[in-house]
């Protein structure tokens, strides 16, 4: 097998002709883990994921791991980074010992066009993973920018779905993956289920995001904040612990633990006060903390025509992830609405929802600059608005309450009632990233 596959010019109907006939494919020996690196950093990031190829490499035993990378070169620019690869230029290969990347060049593809939101190029890759690069398990790696919800572009009923949700791409317009792509993705693939899925990506640790892939994956590794781009080590730490364990959890438990120098160096360099964050969770957890969310949301509905004041400055206390964008820790807000108003249901639920939380976020590696708030332990982001900003319009036809209650969350937990509810707009949080 070579290990260049974009050899034609339409990557899709490449991938999909390579995906039929044996399933097992040439390789009748199945790995213990495939790892699928799929992503576009772009521009003065594309040195990043090369480094990130180049330190895996040196950790990939014969045949117990293996990698396949997919990845789009950014943008011509004058802070274009990229060695191996030309602006808009994709790769596909799957990264071994032997993988000479001074040759990938020869063997990629001049593909500005390449959709990489688009769900049919996943669900192929997946499918070209399962078959020719067979394993007991797959591990999914979105590696690129990410933002968390926005109700404007994860509105999937647009004729371009363009969302900050998992991956961008400054060659279409930055339009990008939406969690609704992700999951058609991997149901229509043959890969129906993942041992893991790892953002390595911004603002992906929220209850927005994590729900709506967590039936399609047993664990999650992703964060609230916003990650470095120096220092990269979750990747090439993953492979090397899978080498070392086939158990994914004790790997990735130990991936966190090796990989806090590290990412406390990376944020140093960044040359922001930033603080961070990494968590490793169990999806099969996830679903109690839901509950718990929405005995909140149906408490605090009750509770505000009378306890408005004691809510409203919650609202405003909460902590806040990144000060740009509406995210904030769930946790701690169930935790200030208790303390706040003195009721002793909410003190009940807040209860609740941290033994799920604590059940669910099995290990988080934590970064403090010692600049500015932090919190002892991070639960995950939720979206916290008020009623107004939540009824506004996003487009000409749709509203932000329309576009948010599409998501899985909303529908296990009734999360946009309380938004629809609430009449305070948050403001003045104490803010862990962003407040320079």
């Amino acid at each position: 097998m070579k290990k260049a596959f974009l050899m034609l010019a339409v990557v899709v109907s490449f991938f999909t002709s390579c995906s039929d006939g044996d399933e097992n494919g040439p390789d009748s020996n199945q790995a213990d883990y495939t790892v699928i690196i799929y992503g576009m950093a772009g521009g003065e990031m594309d040195n990043c994921i090369e480094g990130v190829w180049r330190e895996t490499q040196t950790l990939l035993p014969d045949g117990k791991i293996r990698v396949l990378a997919v990845n789009k070169y950014g943008a011509d620019s004058d802070k274009f980074s990229g060695e191996y690869g030309a602006p808009g230029e994709v790769l596909a290969f799957e990264l071994d010992k032997n993988t000479q990347f001074e040759t990938l060049h020869q063997e990629g593809a001049d593909m500005k066009s390449f959709k990489l939101y688009d769900p049919a190029n996943l669900t192929a890759l997946l499918n070209r993973a399962k078959k020719d690069l067979p394993a007991k398990e797959y591990v999914l790696v979105f590696y690129g920018h990410g933002g968390g919800f926005d109700a404007k572009s994860d509105y999937p009923k647009q004729n371009e779905s363009r969302t900050r949700g998992v991956l961008y791409d400054e060659l279409l317009d930055y339009a990008s993956m939406n969690m609704y792509e992700l999951s058609t993705a991997i149901s229509n693939s043959d890969i129906k289920h993942l041992k893991a899925i790892l953002f390595n990506n911004c603002l992906m640790g929220a209850m927005e995001i994590v729900t709506e892939v967590s039936s399609y994956t047993d664990y999650i590794i992703a964060t609230p904040f916003m990650l470095t781009s120096e220092e990269d080590p979750l990747i090439p730490m993953l492979v090397k612990n899978l080498r070392q364990t086939s158990d994914f959890e004790t790997a990735a438990r130990q991936t966190l633990t090796d990989s806090e120098e590290r990412l406390y160096e990376g944020y140093v360099k960044e040359g922001y006060p930033f603080n961070g964050n990494v968590e490793l969770l169990k999806s099969s957890q996830l679903q109690a903390v839901c509950d718990a969310a929405g005995k909140l949301v149906t408490r605090l509905c009750e509770l505000y025509p009378t306890q408005q004041v004691a809510i409203d400055n919650a609202t405003c206390q909460v902590y806040q992830f990144y000060q740009s964008k509406p995210f904030y820790d769930l946790l701690d807000y169930a935790g200030k609405l208790a303390e706040l108003t003195g009721d002793s249901q909410l003190a009940d639920i807040h209860a609740e929802m941290d033994t799920a939380f604590r059940s669910a976020i099995l290990q988080q590696v934590n970064i403090d600059l010692g600049v500015m708030p932090t919190l002892p332990f991070y639960s995950l982001s939720v979206v916290l608005t008020d009623h107004q900003n939540y009824s506004s319009m996003i487009n000409s036809d749709v509203d932000f309450r329309t576009s948010y209650e599409l998501n899985k969350f909303h529908r296990l937990a009734g999360w946009g009632s309380w938004l629809n509810t609430n009449q305070c707009k948050p403001k003045n949080n104490p803010c862990g990233q962003g407040a320079l």
